[in-house]
């Protein structure tokens, strides 16, 4: 089944766009419900503020009226608070008037007093003369109320204070917004009778966001608003682990989607590169076994006197080409064993000059090519697997004979610890976008009908391999000339 590049493209295409609309509907709901959760705590936090500010405040006037006496009226108690010097002095400045209610409070807790030792005791009734009425202020009031239970009259009571202290109460919840770690541009809005009575920390700005406090401290018909604005920062760093995560797992998704599409991209080159090469080795093929064919029907059917010269010539002809049929099948083989551990080199120390000097003789021989060979030394030596080293250079000679110029050139030279073995033509006939692909295994520079070249398309890929095999590299230099540059590790 051929695979379609561009339909998987599409389908890939769609996923991924999908993944990210996912992933940012998600953290778009996610901020949203953070949104409100932080609205939520700023809401508890003003309104505990409201609370505790209220409650500091009635514990400034929270007064104990009690007496030992039963046969004390309520209105004892009433004309004692109001001759206090403080208590007193605060009704008739705030001109209200105060009805208290005759009940007896004995569920809070135990007042304690100190004594001249600094020891602290209880209250009893045996401490209070009869009919003494008592008041205490304060905390201390706070304090006696677990005590009174003992007295068979007692009145305990707070005054609210109609004056709002704006900074105390934004002392407070500057605690309650740091306990939760947030951070508010505010201002608090002082309303009576739904008309701006005061503003306090009153900004240029307008403040988008408004909380009314649930207080029952405050008066009907008034309220103190609190407005504010937040920085979405806050969101995204309560966010960022989930952001994290969904940043990673959207990368991770999309990387895993383009990873497969290069997988099968690169199926598809492998396969038609295998094909390629079936195709190109079955007509390397074709030719030796036409030819064999050819000499022995010559030999069977055009040779009926049984000449001995030509059967020795049809005879010669077969063998010549059951050889190339032979090199071929072994190159093959030798390159399905490249990577694998059959491939054991036989090393033995040699003198690369006349080494190559006797590869190159071999090619001079059988092309019209000049082929020079430059070196500055007689002798640079290497452990080395002959067979193979010579069939590695020979591949790069091949190829420049096939596919470079007129003029082919090797040097051999020692630099630091390295040994370097260029191969040169003037033919620069590898295109920039083949550099990256000709080592690989079965590649061919596309030239249109795969028939116009000879080869396989392992040439390059055998001599890479059997060269790391020797601890070396191999690498293409290109500038007005082709290079093919070996760099063997010198021993000596």
């Amino acid at each position: 089944m051929k695979l379609n590049t561009k339909k998987i493209f599409a389908f890939i295409s769609i996923i991924v766009i999908s993944t990210i609309c996912l992933q940012f509907y998600w953290n778009y709901k996610n901020f949203t419900a953070n949104e409100e959760r932080l609205k939520n705590e700023i809401q508890i936090a003003y309104d505990n503020s409201l609370e505790i500010y209220f409650d500091e405040a009635s514990k400034e006037t929270f007064i104990s009226v009690f007496s030992t006496d039963s046969t004390v009226q309520i209105e004892d108690f009433i004309e004692k608070i109001k001759t206090d010097s403080f208590f007193g002095k605060k009704l008739k400045e705030e001109k209200k008037s105060f009805t208290p209610i005759k009940e007896s409070i004995t569920d809070m807790s135990f007042k304690f007093e100190e004594t001249e030792n600094n020891i602290k005791k209880p209250i009893t009734p045996k401490d209070v003369k009869v009919k003494d009425i008592i008041v205490l202020k304060g905390k201390k009031a706070i304090d006696s109320i677990g005590g009174i239970e003992q007295f068979p009259n007692k009145i305990t009571m707070s005054f609210v204070n109609d004056t709002i202290k704006y900074k105390t109460l934004d002392s407070i919840f500057k605690t309650e917004l740091h306990r939760k770690n947030i951070v508010l541009n505010y201002e608090f809005n002082h309303l009576k009778k739904d008309s701006l009575f005061y503003i306090y920390l009153k900004k240029e700005e307008k403040l988008p966001f408004k909380i009314k406090p649930n207080s029952t401290y405050l008066k009907p018909n008034e309220t103190i608003n609190l407005n504010y604005e937040y920085s979405n920062k806050i969101l995204i760093k309560r966010m960022s682990g989930e952001l994290t995560l969904s940043i990673i797992f959207s990368i991770a998704v999309i990387g895993c989607l383009f990873f497969l599409l290069y997988i099968i991209k690169k199926q598809k080159k492998i396969d038609e590169i295998k094909n390629d090469f079936i195709n190109n080795i079955t007509h390397e093929f074709k030719t030796p076994i036409t030819t064999i064919a050819v000499a022995l029907e010559g030999m069977s059917k055009f040779n009926p006197e049984n000449d001995t010269i030509k059967n020795e010539k049809y005879i010669s002809m077969s063998f010549n080409q059951l050889n190339k049929l032979e090199n071929m099948v072994e190159k093959i083989l030798e390159t399905a064993t490249l990577n694998t551990n059959e491939l054991q080199l036989n090393l033995e120390e040699i003198n690369l000059i006349p080494f190559v000097k006797s590869i190159i003789k071999k090619y001079q021989n059988i092309t019209d090519k000049q082929i020079d060979f430059i070196f500055n030394t007689d002798k640079i030596l290497f452990r080395a697997d002959l067979f193979y080293l010579e069939n590695a250079i020979s591949n790069l000679i091949d190829n420049a004979i096939k596919y470079g110029g007129n003029f082919i050139e090797l040097n051999c030279y020692v630099i630091e610890k390295n040994i370097i073995i260029d191969i040169k033509d003037n033919g620069n006939s590898i295109l920039k976008s083949q550099e990256k692909k000709i080592f690989e295994k079965f590649y061919r520079v596309p030239k249109g009908n795969i028939h116009d070249v000879k080869g396989y398309g392992i040439g390059l890929y055998y001599t890479k391999s059997i060269i790391q095999k020797h601890n070396g590299t191999i690498e293409l230099i290109r500038n007005n000339d082709t290079i093919f540059r070996i760099t063997l590790p010198n021993e000596h």
